[in-house]
């Protein structure tokens, strides 16, 4: 999901910028941006030629999780209503189809990222709680362990 998660997140800023640069030609960008949706995400996910052995189990449960919410996805018509919303209604960058997605763009808005982390990744059946990194000392660019 590594991936596909990188190229959504360049979607978004490649589609801040072009609302941007083409603004001057009366032209606005906006992005849909739904949950889980009854598709083939997840067996058309994109994948890591080369994977990483430590990361085996982690990475099984995530793709286990996220087959699961595809099979339980509500269908894409909410996500068809959404983009004609979006093309038809006022401007607004972002659009998110009534349900989950819409629940947690409010929480990434409106909560600390701690909470918010934690329930995804409890969502995804991943560690809440990992072994702290070595606390570091930040001196103008620099990083230098405490000791």
């Amino acid at each position: 999901m590594g991936l596909y998660s990188a190229t959504k997140h360049a979607v978004e800023g490649m589609s801040e910028t072009l609302d941007h640069e083409v603004r001057q030609f009366g032209i606005r960008v906006s992005l849909v941006e739904p949950a889980f949706t009854k598709t083939r995400l997840d067996t058309n996910s994109p994948q890591a030629s080369n994977q990483i052995a430590a990361y085996d189990s982690e990475r099984n449960l995530v793709t286990s999780i996220v087959a699961k919410n595809v099979v339980d996805a509500p269908e894409p018509d909410g996500v068809a209503d959404t983009i004609v919303s979006a093309a038809l209604g006022c401007w607004r960058m972002r659009h998110t189809p009534k349900g989950q997605a819409s629940l947690l763009s409010k929480l990434r808005r409106f909560m600390p990222a701690g909470p918010v982390d934690q329930s995804l990744r409890k969502s995804f059946g991943l560690k809440t709680h990992t072994q702290p990194a070595k606390k570091m000392r930040c001196h103008g660019d620099a990083r230098t362990p405490d000791q």
